[in-house]
């Protein structure tokens, strides 16, 4: 992290030759790119995992129209040395009007091309002379008279690196029977405007010294970032500290130094913030020495401020790169990393690791090579969607050293990704663009930049297009009330998807700091529960079923004391349609009914059933008790005796709304719970 923020800090005072083009998709060009590799003179053995393999040029182009030297590319054993040659093949045979090898370093060493048929017959295709054959990075083309009345089935490409000195590296060789010329192009994020307004977030935020490395809170609201050289920093002279500003009525505030334990007098750098605000993520493990060594950190906030940050245990963790990141999916279990190890397709690669059941998070997992390229991956950036990864990649066809891409998850491995998308040339520059992040809205994407800056680097922000913003999610946020006091009350907050397709969140809710808060997706229900000793739980369904849009709800648990003639509903439990079996999403709270009354021995309560008033009155009747009496049963599988539950079914006599609306006889399809005696 501290090489990489260096990097940031200087990376203004150089530039780099980009050759531009406005539209970079392969449009539907019939081109045929080379599918494997048959023979090759010498391959560069030094780089890291795959890096400059044969098989690196096999596929479409990966560094033009650039042209910069990459990893994701075929460089022969050493530079000058004379005559080269590699020869691949192609999967479908097929006749011929054009070649395209893709030279993006190094160009102008081809000097001849040859083509081998069905039966292996040989054709000389291009053979130049060494004074001819210079030119630029780019697509390199050779034209044949007319198209081939034989089909192509393999090319040999022969080079004298002594030509053009230094390194020589082909990125694709490609064949096609179109009259129209091969352009290698830029897999651009569609519809995404060319243009978008760039906003400096302001002198509160931003200084003469460097704003780098943003990280939004989920609800927009809060801005993290590191600050490099400022004169209020613990050590003002080339130090990182961490920062925050908050956004009031539209208005960000002056930006504050978080202070110790955050920072000291090393380099120090924030890299996620959960949801509710209260655990961050830092770069670099804290030693009570006070230095630092490579891994990450956690520190939480509490009713005195953050915690020391502790090292955050990645069972196996191995980095073996100067760069590193993390970042943590809105539930809190899954963690997306930037490293290099033994399992790197060559530089840096993204990661993805599992918390365990004892607090530890997973051997890092590489994401697969729908995302790793040979070069470098930095920056992941998980939206709140748990789905949509925003990430750097030196690797890839774009705009400048590094760009950004998004791209979605397939499955649930974790390691099929739909093809990364360029975001485009409104973000995408000729510089290094990194550190992408966006709040759980995807109204903003917040990022750094030196173009129009109040000093070095600032914090800016652009409106994200619909198209690649996330799949919207909902911000919940709430408090726990004592339903004697109406005062809040702490507590664990359980969030539990009904679909129980996924583990649930527990909450530690302390109101001395603030609402608790959660991202959930759309179209699907949540029971939503507090609990705490001396109280019975008390939860709520939430239902988000016909939710499509980002928005923000507020919600109000109350707990009841453990007090004779206490009367709860039971809000998460629910039925089969007309049946009295239970729905899998009732046990949770079932559970926790069962576990106050274990540690309560003497406890004995009623347990009442209601229905609406539809239907046959002497059927819900029946339904109502049969309900309960389910309930009853359910509770004895866990130990209850049926003589400390009394049931009672009301049916549709004791509603607690009017049943003229879908939503009021929803209320009175319900369970009550009633302590008779604790």
């Amino acid at each position: 992290m501290c090489g990489y923020l260096k990097k940031l800090v200087i990376m203004r005072f150089f530039s780099f030759f980009v050759l531009f083009l406005a539209s970079y998709i392969l449009h539907s060009q019939e081109v045929q790119w080379a599918s494997k590799v048959i023979g090759v003179s010498s391959e560069y053995a030094q780089g890291n995992g795959a890096q400059y393999r044969p098989f690196q040029l096999l596929g479409k182009p990966n560094k033009l129209p650039q042209g910069e030297s990459g990893a994701s590319a075929w460089r022969p054993a050493q530079p000058d040395a004379g005559e080269e040659w590699i020869k691949v093949g192609f999967e479908t045979p097929a006749q011929i009007r054009q070649i395209v090898i893709a030279e993006n370093h190094g160009a102008g060493c081809v000097t001849s091309v040859v083509g081998y048929d069905t039966d292996n017959k040989e054709y000389t295709f291009y053979k130049s002379k060494p004074e001819a054959s210079k030119r630029g990075a780019g697509m390199h083309r050779i034209w044949l008279p007319q198209l081939t009345a034989f089909k192509v089935t393999s090319l040999k490409v022969t080079l004298n690196t002594q030509l053009v000195e230094g390194w020589n590296e082909i990125d694709a060789i490609g064949i096609s029977a179109s009259e129209k010329p091969v352009e290698a192009m830029i897999n651009l994020a569609k519809n995404v405007p060319k243009e978008l307004k760039k906003e400096n977030l302001g002198p509160n935020v931003n200084s003469k010294a460097n704003e780098v490395a943003p990280v939004i809170s989920p609800d927009g609201r809060t801005i993290y970032f590191t600050r490099y050289d400022h004169p209020e920093n613990i050590r003002t002279s080339e130090d990182y500290d961490v920062w925050y500003a908050e956004e009031k009525n539209g208005v960000w505030q002056k930006a504050q130094n978080m202070g110790k334990p955050i920072n000291n007098a090393q380099e120090n750098s924030i890299c996620y913030i959960s949801p509710d605000d209260r655990t961050a993520l830092l770069m670099n493990i804290y030693h009570p020495d006070g230095s630092l060594s490579k891994g990450v950190s956690v520190s939480r906030k509490n009713r005195t401020g953050w915690t020391a940050p502790q090292e955050l245990r990645l069972q196996s963790y191995v980095n073996e790169h100067s760069f590193s990141g993390f970042y943590i999916g809105p539930n809190g279990k899954v963690m997306v990393l930037s490293l290099q190890d033994g399992n790197t397709k060559g530089g840096a690669d993204l990661y993805v690791s599992f918390q365990q059941a004892d607090g530890t998070w997973s051997p890092a997992k590489n994401m697969g090579a729908d995302l790793n390229t040979a070069d470098d991956e930095f920056t992941p950036f998980l939206a709140t969607d748990n789905q949509t990864i925003y990430f750097t990649s030196s690797g890839r066809s774009g705009y400048g050293e590094m760009d950004i891409y998004v791209s979605r998850r397939l499955d649930e491995t974790w390691t099929r990704w739909s093809e990364p998308e360029n975001l485009g040339p409104a973000f995408n520059t000729s510089d290094f663009e990194a550190h992408f992040t966006i709040p759980a809205s995807g109204a903003y994407a917040y990022f750094c930049s030196s173009e129009n800056s109040l000093g070095e680097f600032d914090i800016f922000r652009m409106k994200l297009p619909e198209q690649i913003r996330p799949v919207p999610t909902v911000m919940l946020k709430g408090v726990v009330l004592d339903q004697t006091t109406k005062q809040p009350v702490a507590a664990e907050v359980i969030v539990e998807d009904l679909d129980q397709k996924q583990t649930p969140q527990r909450i530690d809710y302390d109101p001395a700091v603030g609402d608790f808060k959660v991202v959930l997706d759309t179209q699907k229900q949540y029971g939503l529960t507090a609990q705490r000793k001396g109280y019975q739980s008390g939860g709520m369904v939430i239902d988000l079923t016909k939710e499509t849009q980002y928005r923000e709800l507020r919600r109000e648990l109350v707990l009841s004391p453990i007090e004779i003639g206490q009367k709860v509903t039971l809000n998460t439990i629910g039925f089969a349609q007309s049946k009295f079996d239970l729905l899998p999403a009732s046990l949770p709270e079932l559970d926790r009914i069962a576990q106050m009354m274990t540690e309560n021995g003497t406890m004995e309560v009623l347990i009442e059933g209601h229905t609406d008033n539809v239907g046959d009155f002497d059927a819900n009747l029946q339904l109502s008790k049969d309900r309960v009496e389910e309930v009853k049963r359910y509770l004895g599988t866990k130990g209850i005796t049926g003589n400390r539950i009394q049931t009672k079914g009301y049916g549709p006599t004791r509603p607690v709304s009017p049943n003229t609306t879908e939503e009021n006889r929803k209320k009175n399809r319900r369970v009550e719970f009633t302590i008779l005696k604790k």
